[in-house]
């Protein structure tokens, strides 16, 4: 089934578009709404009434849909990548004061490759996944958790909630959803694990491990919208191996 060359969702009515020749769903078929690169100022005038030629489609063959494109779809749209950007920036915050204690030039660029690491490959995770299985997906901030998450940097217990990957789906079975969220704090525990064995700087590799221990054990909490809950819900099992070795570690590093 072709997917829309903009946002990547499968579509069963493709729109061709006369002027960069890409497909796209409906919510983006239009020039304006894909960015559409054959678009030239004083080329196009948008029509406000609509005709009944507007009303019309044409079906395209299969070797028409798969003719190759000279144009990549974006991998984040604008807003999505706003996002992720307030996300790691409230993170950031949560362990500025860690930083800060260290007295290192450098404990600051440290800092936000451990965020990278930690948060960002977090969501990427679980997107991605989601993507695999065939879902629509993209990450979301919200108000509510920018707010939360920035405050617990006065907190001794930290709050990493920033947002969450929104699955645009009617319904997705237990098992596909708990693989999805076991996807981010696996992401974690590996970077972690890495971060132990790689001969990396001492300070880089202690900020790394806070912050992808903090992550992957506040996200394996089996409760509310959180990975564990999800998990748990699915295997309690596997939930319980995986809280078991975040945990240990979680402990190791903070103590």
């Amino acid at each position: 089934m072709p997917k829309c060359d903009y946002c990547g969702a499968e579509v069963y009515l493709p729109y061709k578009c006369k002027y960069c020749g890409g497909i796209f769903c409906a919510e983006h078929h239009l020039p304006e709404n894909h960015n559409c690169p054959g678009l030239k100022r004083g080329e196009w005038t948008p029509t406000y009434m609509p005709s009944r030629y507007a009303l019309e489609y044409k079906v395209y063959t299969e070797e028409e849909l798969r003719r190759p494109k000279f144009r990549l779809p974006a991998l984040f749209s604008p807003d999505e990548l706003k996002d992720l950007v307030l996300a790691m920036m409230a993170i950031f915050l949560v362990y500025f004061s860690i930083a800060i204690n260290y007295f290192h030039p450098i404990a600051f660029l440290y800092i936000l490759v451990a965020v990278f690491t930690g948060f960002f490959l977090h969501e990427m995770a679980h997107r991605f996944t989601a993507i695999h299985f065939g879902y629509r997906a993209r990450f979301v901030a919200t108000r509510e958790g920018l707010i939360i998450t920035a405050l617990s940097a006065l907190l001794p217990i930290k709050i990493i909630a920033p947002g969450h990957v929104a699955i645009y789906t009617y319904s997705i079975d237990r098992r596909k959803l708990g693989l999805i969220s076991l996807a981010g704090p696996l992401s974690n525990l590996l970077i972690a694990l890495t971060a132990l064995i790689l001969p990396i700087s001492g300070l880089l590799k202690l900020f790394i491990l806070i912050v992808n221990l903090d992550i992957a054990f506040f996200n394996m909490i089996p409760l509310g919208i959180l990975d564990g809950y999800k998990i748990f819900k699915w295997d309690k099992a596997v939930w319980a191996i995986f809280f078991i070795i975040v945990l240990a570690l979680w402990v190791y590093v903070r103590f």
